[in-house]
C-alpha cells in the first residue's frame, strides 16, 4: 500500500465518518449550540462552502438551522476526498463535490464564497498546511469569512494524565505517531492564527473549545457517543499503525489488543476532555 493510501485509509474509513458525524453534536453542545463563530450575515444570501465535508453533517445541520429568507436562498457545498459518504439526496440549495486540500482549486471557485469552513481535517494536508489554508483563502470573496477549527493538544494535567487516564494517554500517543508519520504538525490548533495571518486575513479572532468525551458529559448520549467515537478512533489509528516499521511502533502488539476496551472503560466510568480552537477571519475588501 503507498504511502498515501495509507495516511488516508484510517481518516476515510466507514468507521472514521461515523465518527466524525458524532463529534459533531459533542463540539456543537460544547460551543453552546453555534456553528458559525465568524460573524457571517445571513439575512442576505450567502455561499458556503464545509471543506472536509465527510458526511455532510455539519453543513446540513447549518442549512437546517438558518431561517428562510424572505427572498433569494443560500447556496452550500460540501466537498471532501472521498465521495462515498456524501448524501444521495441533498436539499436543492446544497451540493457536494471531490476535493483534495492539497490541491489549488479551479479559478471560477475563486473570490466566490462568503464563509469557507473546516473542521478537524488538516492533518490530511501533511507536512503543508500553509498551502491548504491558502487555497481555502482564494475561494473567500472580498469582506468574507474563513473559520478553521483544530486540536490544540493541550491538556489540563489534573484530568488527563498518565495515572488518572492510562487508557486515554495511550490513544492520545498512538494519534501523535500517526501525524509525525503523515508530516502533520501535532499541536495544529495553536497554529490557526498564524496560516491565517500569513494568507491575509484581517479581524482575526478565536475560541477555546473543549470537547467532553464520556463521563465529563453531563448528557447521557453524547456520553455515550464520546465513548464509541473514541473506541472507533482507535480501531482506525490502530490499523494504520500496525503498518509502520517495528522501530516507529507507538504502542506494544499487546496493547494494540487492549486499548479499545479499556479506553471505553475508562471514559464510561471517567471520562476525558479534547480541546479545539476555533480561529476565523475576514478577507479584506
Amino acid at each position: 500500500m503507498a504511502d498515501k493510501q495509507k495516511s488516508e485509509y484510517w481518516m476515510e474509513s466507514q468507521g472514521e465518518r461515523k465518527r466524525l458525524a458524532s463529534n459533531h453534536f459533542i463540539a456543537k453542545d460544547a460551543m453552546g449550540g453555534k456553528l458559525v463563530c465568524a460573524p457571517v450575515d445571513f439575512s442576505k444570501p450567502v455561499k458556503v462552502l464545509d471543506s472536509g465535508t465527510a458526511d455532510g453533517t455539519w453543513l446540513l445541520d447549518l442549512v437546517f438551522s438558518l431561517p428562510s429568507l424572505p427572498a433569494g436562498t443560500h447556496e452550500f457545498v460540501g466537498t471532501d476526498l472521498n465521495p462515498a459518504p456524501f448524501p444521495p439526496s441533498p436539499p436543492p440549495n446544497v451540493s457536494f463535490a471531490v476535493h483534495d486540500i492539497k490541491q489549488p482549486w479551479p479559478e471560477s471557485e475563486h473570490g466566490q464564497y462568503s464563509l469557507v469552513h473546516q473542521r478537524l481535517t488538516l492533518l490530511g494536508a501533511g507536512p503543508a498546511p500553509a498551502a491548504s489554508v491558502s487555497h481555502l483563502y482564494s475561494l473567500v470573496k472580498p469582506g468574507g469569512w474563513i473559520q478553521l477549527c483544530e486540536a490544540s493538544m493541550v491538556f489540563p494535567s489534573e484530568i488527563v494524565n498518565e495515572e488518572r487516564t492510562p487508557a486515554y494517554s495511550d490513544l492520545l500517543r498512538l494519534m501523535k505517531s500517526v501525524a509525525e508519520h503523515v508530516g502533520a504538525t501535532w499541536e495544529m490548533g495553536g497554529t490557526l492564527r498564524g496560516l491565517l495571518e500569513d494568507v491575509g486575513c484581517t479581524d482575526i479572532d478565536e475560541e477555546d473549545v473543549v470537547l467532553n468525551l464520556g463521563r465529563t458529559n453531563k448528557n447521557d448520549s453524547l456520553c455515550e457517543d464520546g465513548v464509541r467515537s473514541c473506541g472507533i478512533a482507535v480501531e482506525g489509528l490502530s490499523k494504520f499503525a500496525k503498518t509502520f516499521p517495528p522501530e516507529k511502533q507507538p504502542l506494544s502488539t499487546e496493547r494494540y489488543e487492549t486499548l479499545r476496551a479499556d479506553l471505553e472503560k475508562e471514559l464510561s466510568e471517567k471520562g476525558v476532555v479534547f480541546p479545539l480552537k476555533v480561529v476565523w477571519g475576514r478577507k479584506p475588501e
